[in-house]
C-alpha cells in the first residue's frame, strides 16, 4: 500500500489497483498522482471548505476526462449534491451514504459512521479569548476562509468511513471526530462493527491528553495521525502539536502499536501488503 498526503485532511490509499482518496484539497491535488489506478474512491468525510472546496474544480478539470468513467464519488446526499451538480459524473459513480450504510466497488467495501466535529474553541475562558483575539487581528484572512463555505453544505453530516480490502486489510478513518468531546459509547460502536488494522485521524493540542483513551478502544495495528488544520493555525498564529514528539510518546504508551505521523505535504508512505 501506499500512503499518500496531501495537506489539511487529504489522505490517498492506494492498495493494488485501487485508489481511495480522502478529503482530498488543495493545490497539491492533481490528476499526474492519482489517475494510475483503474479503480478511484473519492470519500468526503463532511461539506468545510478544507474538505470539500476544490473537489468539484479537480473533477471537471480537463485532465480528468479520461480518468471519469472509474471515479467513484461517496459521501452524505448533500456534499454529492454540491460536488457533482453539473453532473460530471454518471449517476452510477455516485454513491450517497448515511450511517450504518456500505457501498462494495472493485470489490473493496467502504462503510460510513458517523461522528461529531472537533471543537473550534480551546476549553477555558482566557484560552478562548486569546484564540479569538488572533483571529480578530487577521480580518481579511478571516473573512476570505468564511467565504470559502458561503456555497458548501456546511451542515452536511460528518461521516468517517471504514474500508475492508479483498485481502483483509481494514482501514478506518475518523477524520476529524477524535477529541476531548467525542462520546465513548460512539468509539466502542465503531470498534465493534467497524475493526481495523490502520487508524488515520486529526489531532489538535487541546485534545492530545484524551486520544490514547480513543487509541486503546479502537486498538489498531498502526495509527497516522495529522493536523487537519495546521495551516490556519499557523496563519493565526496559533498553539500547534510536535506531532513526532507527540507520536513518540504514543509509542512509549502503546508498544503493541505503530505510530506514524503525516506532517508534510507530499509525504509519501509505502508499506508491505
Amino acid at each position: 500500500m501506499q500512503i499518500h498526503y496531501f495537506g489539511w485532511s487529504g489522505i490517498s490509499l492506494q492498495h493494488s489497483n485501487t485508489l481511495i482518496g480522502f478529503d482530498l484539497f488543495g493545490a497539491a491535488v492533481a490528476w499526474d498522482v492519482l489517475k494510475e489506478a483503474q479503480t478511484i474512491m473519492l470519500c468526503l468525510t463532511h461539506g468545510h471548505p478544507e474538505h470539500a472546496g476544490s473537489l468539484q474544480a479537480l473533477l471537471e478539470a480537463p485532465e480528468a476526462r479520461p480518468c471519469l468513467a472509474n471515479i467513484h464519488l461517496i459521501s452524505s446526499l448533500e456534499v454529492i449534491r454540491h460536488i457533482n451538480r453539473h453532473h460530471i459524473l454518471a449517476p452510477e459513480n455516485v454513491h450517497p451514504v448515511k450511517d450504518g450504510e456500505c457501498v462494495t466497488i472493485a470489490g473493496v467495501k467502504v462503510t460510513a459512521f458517523t461522528w461529531v466535529h472537533m471543537p473550534l474553541l480551546p476549553p477555558g475562558l482566557r484560552e478562548k479569548l486569546a484564540y479569538l483575539f488572533q483571529l480578530l487581528i487577521h480580518p481579511l484572512d478571516l473573512v476570505r476562509i468564511g467565504t470559502l463555505g458561503l456555497r458548501l453544505p456546511m451542515n452536511a453530516p460528518q461521516l468517517g468511513f471504514h474500508i475492508a480490502y479483498p485481502d483483509g486489510t481494514t482501514v478506518l478513518n475518523y477524520s476529524e471526530g477524535v477529541h476531548r468531546l467525542t462520546n465513548p459509547r460512539e468509539v466502542e460502536r465503531v470498534a465493534r462493527h467497524l475493526p481495523s488494522n490502520m487508524l488515520f485521524f486529526a489531532v489538535e493540542p487541546d485534545d492530545a491528553e484524551i486520544i490514547p483513551r480513543w487509541v486503546e478502544i479502537l486498538a489498531p495495528q498502526e495509527v497516522y495521525i495529522y493536523e487537519a488544520h495546521r495551516p490556519w493555525r499557523d496563519l493565526f498564529r496559533l498553539p500547534f502539536m510536535d506531532l513526532n514528539a507527540y507520536a513518540r510518546e504514543l509509542s512509549q504508551r502503546f508498544p503493541q502499536f505503530k505510530f506514524c505521523t503525516l506532517t508534510r505535504t507530499g509525504q509519501v508512505i509505502r508499506k508491505e501488503s
